[in-house]
């Protein structure tokens, strides 16, 4: 039963929880010994296939306080990740519960700001963190660009609802920039929700949201880029490929429809477009390109928002002045959030899609705002 507290279970749900993970490395050898015969595993090594099953038997068997209470807070994620990696975090307080989390030096002249996903409802997840890591330290070889890495901590579901979470991010983004970080050496990256953040914090420039705070960005400016990974942008789960993939995406299309009716059960029509950008008006994303210079979206071939991710890029594209500003790629054989799961896994030799992102963002590191 889903409590009003994050990650609040009782002694008994914490021993269920206990017992429904109990056979997970059977399932997980299980899908092993079957993978060769799997038209969607047989091509991934035997770490990913042992990692995408263990994902999606959690995430389809636990509770949405069980799996809270397993995962902890995004601040306890970060600071455990840190710890481990024996990196150095800066934690700036921002108000309205909010904070950002510097990672390593703080570098303003080139800033990631990043949103991590969980469906507004689970935090930060360490592998994210390696994945960008890697992004960087890439960036660093290849590019000798040297990029300030930065992400918000935003409120979850039950304890925060829409639009608590815009809220904040619009606070961030405030925050930056009074220290003095010029939207246009920002570029906004997020998975999954925090890919659909990314997509409410435009929408509200945009169509400023009566119960947020306006964001107005300084005269002449815009965020030089966004990278949506996975963008959670339909959240019934019965659009575009969720029937179609929902067998082979590390999240099933149940899955997917419990977790949105959650976080859509506090939404009025009015605030659909904000949340659900793909069923957004026609025109809705008009303007744009003042907004943010140049837009990556990237979605696996296998996962269930594809189409969906998809269909957002078509749209961008058609919005005028847009066109090649936005650009999509679809992971062969890909599923949701495929290239931080490399990093989940231990995976030395990395997915197609990791390269495309590490290259787009040093050219657009790189080139004019556009």
């Amino acid at each position: 039963m889903l409590t009003s507290t994050y990650g609040k279970v009782s002694w008994l749900e914490a021993l269920k929880a206990f017992a429904v993970l109990l056979p997970l490395p059977l399932v997980t050898i299980g899908c092993l010994l079957i993978s060769p015969f799997s038209p969607y595993d047989k091509r991934k090594t035997w770490k990913r296939v042992m990692t995408d099953a263990s994902i999606r038997y959690t995430t389809s068997s636990l509770s949405i306080n069980q799996i809270q209470y397993a995962m902890g807070t995004t601040l306890g994620v970060c600071q455990k990740w840190a710890r481990s990696n024996s990196i150095k975090l800066d934690v700036d307080e921002i108000g309205d519960e909010a904070r950002l989390i510097w990672f390593g030096e703080r570098k303003t002249e080139k800033v990631i700001l990043y949103i991590h996903g969980g469906t507004y409802i689970f935090p930060i997840q360490g592998y994210a963190l390696s994945f960008w890591t890697y992004i960087r330290s890439e960036l660093r070889r290849e590019r000798n660009q040297d990029i300030g890495f930065v992400a918000l901590n935003y409120s979850l579901f039950p304890t925060a609802t829409f639009p608590t979470p815009l809220v904040q991010a619009t606070a961030a983004i405030k925050h930056l920039i009074s220290q003095n970080i010029d939207p246009s050496n920002i570029i906004l990256a997020g998975d999954s929700a925090g890919a659909g953040l990314i997509l409410q914090i435009i929408s509200h420039i945009l169509h400023p949201h009566p119960s947020v705070p306006p964001l107005i960005l300084p005269s002449n400016t815009k965020f030089r880029g966004a990278y949506l990974l996975s963008p959670w942008v339909s959240l019934t789960g019965d659009t575009g490929s969720h029937a179609e993939n929902s067998a082979s995406d590390i999240v099933p299309k149940e899955t997917w429809a419990y977790l949105g009716s959650h976080v859509l059960s506090s939404i009025t029509d009015a605030d659909r477009p904000y949340i659900e950008a793909v069923k957004a008006p026609v025109e809705w994303f008009d303007g744009i390109g003042g907004v943010v210079g140049r837009v990556l979206i990237s979605v696996g071939e296998k996962e269930c928002l594809r189409d969906d991710a998809v269909d957002l890029a078509n749209g961008l594209r058609k919005v005028p002045g847009v066109g090649q500003n936005v650009v999509v790629v679809v992971q062969q054989g890909g599923v949701h959030n495929d290239p931080c799961l490399d990093f989940l896994a231990g995976e030395k030799k990395l997915g197609s899609l990791t390269p495309v992102v590490v290259g787009w963002l040093g050219d657009v590191f790189s080139d004019p705002v556009a």
